[in-house]
């Protein structure tokens, strides 16, 4: 039976097979150049290092391919990290690669039926067209799209996933809060990450852009939802500056990367939805492998902060 990262402990000798993901070239201190990058083996993630970099090995490392790589296991800072001296690529006749890849909890054909119900349920007309136009264009890739490179819902259906889940726990404030526009809450929601379909290059070896290294996907977005609402002739309407201020402001903070903070009722709500979604989905990732009475490992989202699992 295949071993995987969690049979290992430090200075064992390993041989992994690992989905290879956020590969990256660095230098060391004495300007030699190494790779590190991510390897997921269907369950747990594991940070891999290949110190002893030829021009061989350079070659065959990309993003989002499945390896056979042997080498040694390392405490590093008290987290697991994989030395690899050796690898291999390995082709689909020897094995499922499919089973290296994370999937949303919603199948495509659930996600997009979902989705596309809360657009039927906009009932500002305006609104309607621009969030469809928007998101036609984008048919059906959206669905299958990861939502970040780490961060979170990192994976197939993460960017749909992200949004679905955020149109769910929308519906609860709308229900406390009657006073918030409905139809610009659903639409914001919706389009609120559509900038991620450029900024992203795909699920699968997923990398950033050219255009989301330089631009990101607030910039992206609200180019795209423009130049939507100008071929609509929709341009000068209240409802579009609503939702292109949303997508400007769905960061919340300057410092987080908004050029502008919320200032409409709505766009501080999806601000609260996004923020909590996608930390919570952080947090899930982490905690579900983590046992009681111990602590998770250090989780980017919260500035790598560990939390305590309670044993009860």
């Amino acid at each position: 039976m295949r071993k995987k990262i969690k049979d290992f402990s430090p200075s064992d000798k390993a041989v992994l097979i690992l989905r290879l993901s956020d590969i990256q070239i660095r230098k060391t201190s004495a300007n030699a150049d190494y790779a590190s990058m991510l390897g997921f083996d269907g369950t747990d993630l594991i940070e891999v290092k290949i110190w002893a970099l030829t021009d061989e090995k350079r070659e065959l490392l990309k993003n989002g391919e499945v390896y056979e790589l042997s080498g040694t296991m390392k405490d590093y800072q008290g987290k697991m990290q994989f030395n690899v001296s050796e690898l291999r690529v390995l082709d689909d006749s020897e094995i499922d690669k499919s089973q290296f890849f994370e999937y949303a909890k919603m199948s495509e054909e659930e996600l997009k039926e979902g989705i596309v119900a809360y657009i039927n349920k906009i009932d500002n007309q305006v609104i309607k067209k621009l969030v469809f136009a928007t998101l036609k264009q984008f048919f059906p890739d959206f669905f299958r799209h990861p939502a970040a490179l780490s961060m979170h819902h990192n994976y197939f259906g993460g960017l749909a996933y992200h949004v679905y889940s955020m149109l769910v726990l929308g519906d609860s404030f709308l229900e406390l809060f009657p006073y918030l526009n409905r139809s610009l809450v659903y639409g914001g929601i919706i389009l609120h990450d559509i900038g991620k379909m450029v900024e992203l290059s795909g699920p699968k070896g997923t990398e950033y852009t050219k255009e989301g290294n330089l631009l990101g996907n607030i910039a992206i977005g609200s180019n795209i939802l423009y130049k939507t609402a100008c071929d609509l002739g929709l341009e000068k309407t209240d409802e579009f500056l609503s939702l292109q201020h949303i997508l400007l402001s769905h960061h919340g903070l300057l410092e987080y990367g908004s050029p502008k903070e919320p200032l409409i009722p709505e766009a501080v709500l999806i601000h609260i939805l996004d923020y909590s979604d996608s930390r919570m989905a952080a947090l899930e990732k982490e905690v579900t492998t983590t046992l009681p009475g111990e602590y998770t490992e250090p989780i980017l989202a919260f500035g790598r902060k560990r939390f305590y699992k309670p044993d009860f």
